[in-house]
């Protein structure tokens, strides 16, 4: 039985029938076949690189029989498999992908998805009003996550289970007549069936807009289980040989196109140093805007809104002293901060937006990011831990991944707080003065003083190409602590009060 990976007008009558194989023919292939699974698998173990396989169909194709049999076939201890039916209260309360992202398999691995994103983007498009809408968004979103995924060198295999509709009606009615196998058979099934055409109209509209040239379908006929049962075992082999063989031979090379440089503003030398803020006026401004804060928090919490705020800049810029300033406002149970640093061994098994996934904020809570996603385009790109192709093309998968927070309704709060180099000296050097801050200051931050140019043009360019009207950027003028603190405090009022209103109305 031979896959229709062609994008054909049907992509489903297309399909070649399949041939019934002997149960001895079968056995000897499934020998020979298991064999040759295990091989690929532990030669995929040994690259830097992973699959994801996406089994999905219509009901009764036997999506999780062939699921059972490739976990009996493969090595366990290099394959998860995930379903995503059930959501939980933590998946619902944030972003669509967040699911998905937890489910990627570490580079040498494999991740089995029971249905994958598709089975609700089918559902989705099954009134045809629909299908245009999903067509214009979430056909898009999908192909530039798994195009992302891919050039980091996860790659999907997506295979769908294919029954006709009599061939469907006559494996629900043999499930529902077996005293032993009925319980397979759900209302949930047989009401699909009944909407046969629709469902299949719906599969067949989803599979040709995400059937792209480097994560095609491949359709398989499930009417005969044998046939079926290899077929998936065979295009899997052919998917983890490939994929071994890309590492040698470049072929799984990236395809967008590095981003020109650009012709900017610097952003920087926009910002007046010289404010500043100081005795009385400030201890007045800092209880006034933190009281806010804390009732608009709570207003957040009651109407389940989340907030991200992503604090970035200079060495001794008063990240730390300004969060600090921000917490205390928000009650200690609604927050958490994450201070990010150099991946763990863990996280590098993954594409680098992976370990920011995980501490999103459910909804009504808040994380605080200490550094942040932007170290990609900032201290890999200068100090060259990240290809040129890596970083050039982090800023489209920053913009997509913040479009994720904010359409789950995320209160996005951004900032930057810049100084001058004459200030950053002048801290380093009370650093040393002080026994209690010694610790603050590295070898590393000296490195980086000497790079100041490369990091300016970098800054500048993030901010260029990353803000925008929903995520804008705050650039804080940090040579005073204070003035910078207020200023803070005053953009994450209005970011929440906005996000409240819009709540209410």
């Amino acid at each position: 039985m031979k896959g229709a990976t062609g994008q054909q007008e049907d992509m489903f009558r297309s399909v070649t029938p399949p041939k019934k194989i002997g149960s001895k023919a079968y056995e000897q292939q499934v020998i020979d076949l298991r064999a040759d699974l295990l091989k690929a698998q532990i030669d995929l173990g040994k690259t830097p690189r992973s699959i994801i396989v996406t089994i999905a169909g219509v009901d009764g194709a036997g999506k999780g029989e062939v699921i059972q049999l490739l976990n009996e076939w493969l090595d366990p201890r290099g394959l998860e498999t995930h379903s995503f039916w059930n959501l939980e209260n933590e998946v619902s309360q944030r972003p669509y992908q967040w699911r998905y992202w937890r489910a990627l398999p570490p580079r040498g691995r494999l991740s089995i998805w029971f249905g994958g994103m598709y089975t609700n983007a089918i559902a989705s498009c099954t009134q045809q009003e629909s299908r245009s809408k999903w067509s214009q968004s979430k056909c898009k979103e999908i192909q530039a996550f798994e195009e992302m995924l891919r050039l980091d060198g996860t790659i999907h295999l997506k295979i769908w289970l294919h029954l006709g509709k009599s061939e469907q009606r006559k494996r629900l009615k043999d499930l529902t007549e077996n005293p032993k196998l009925h319980w397979r058979a759900t209302r949930e099934d047989w009401k699909h069936h009944n909407l046969y055409d629709t469902y299949s109209d719906a599969a067949q509209h989803v599979l040709k807009c995400t059937h792209f040239p480097a994560a095609p379908w491949t359709v398989l006929d499930a009417s005969e289980k044998s046939q079926r049962d290899i077929s998936v075992g065979k295009a899997l082999l052919a998917c983890m040989e490939r994929t071994v063989k890309g590492r040698r031979v470049g072929i799984l090379q990236p395809t967008l196109e590095p981003s020109k440089k650009l012709q900017h503003n610097n952003q920087l030398d926009t910002v007046d140093l010289s404010q500043r803020l100081s005795g009385k006026a400030y201890q007045n401004s800092l209880l006034e805007w933190q009281a806010r804060c804390h009732r608009l928090f709570w207003e957040a919490y009651d109407r389940s809104i989340p907030t991200v705020l992503v604090f970035e800049g200079w060495d001794a810029a008063g990240k730390g002293s300004a969060i600090k300033r921000v917490t205390g406002a928000i009650d200690a149970r609604l927050y958490r901060i994450v201070c990010v640093g150099a991946p763990t061994d863990e996280e590098n098994q993954f594409h680098y937006l992976w370990r920011f996934w995980k501490p999103l904020p459910a909804a009504g809570r808040v994380t605080i990011f200490d550094r942040s996603w932007y170290g990609r385009v900032l201290v890999e790109r200068v100090e060259k831990f990240a290809k040129p192709e890596e970083w050039k093309r982090a800023y489209e998968e920053i913009n997509a991944f913040e479009k994720q927070l904010l359409s789950q309704g995320t209160v996005l709060c951004k900032f930057w707080i810049h100084i001058s180099p004459e200030k950053q000296m002048e801290r380093f050097q009370k650093r040393l003065e002080v026994p209690y801050k010694r610790h603050k200051i590295t070898d590393e931050d000296w490195r980086n003083r000497e790079k100041w140019p490369a990091y300016e043009e970098a800054i500048n360019e993030m901010i260029h190409r990353t803000d925008s009207p929903s995520a804008p950027w705050t650039v804080v003028a940090g040579n005073n602590k204070k003035f910078a603190r207020i200023q803070i405090l005053k953009t994450i009022c209005g970011s929440l009060k906005k996000a409240v209103e819009h709540h209410k109305g």
